[in-house]
């Protein structure tokens, strides 16, 4: 989140961030506090073929499983509503996509 888009900035490149992709929430999400936050969740196809991300249970630091488990980052910007499965949700990829 921060060392890529320096390391572009740094090399002249224009493509600074990283892609955002948009998915289908996995699960229900309640309402988010007064910061963002970058949910750890792993991505999977949907029966329509559309992106379903879904977080992973524990989000504690501490969890190294849950690290290395997620391909993707959950994005939940600050004062986020509460949101129900199958409400779309945007993500940032960890790995390549499947």
């Amino acid at each position: 989140l921060f060392l890529v888009p320096l390391l572009r900035t740094l090399a002249g490149r224009s493509d600074i961030e990283p892609p955002r992709e948009s998915a289908l929430l996995g699960s229900d999400m309640l309402e988010n506090d007064e910061r963002a936050d970058y949910l750890r969740a792993t991505p999977a196809r949907g029966p329509d073929g559309t992106s379903v991300a879904t977080p992973v249970r524990i989000q504690d630091s501490s969890m190294m499983a849950a690290l290395a488990k997620a391909d993707c980052l959950l994005v939940r910007e600050a004062f986020a509503p509460a949101a129900k499965a199958g409400d779309r949700c945007v993500i940032l990829r960890l790995t390549r996509p499947f």
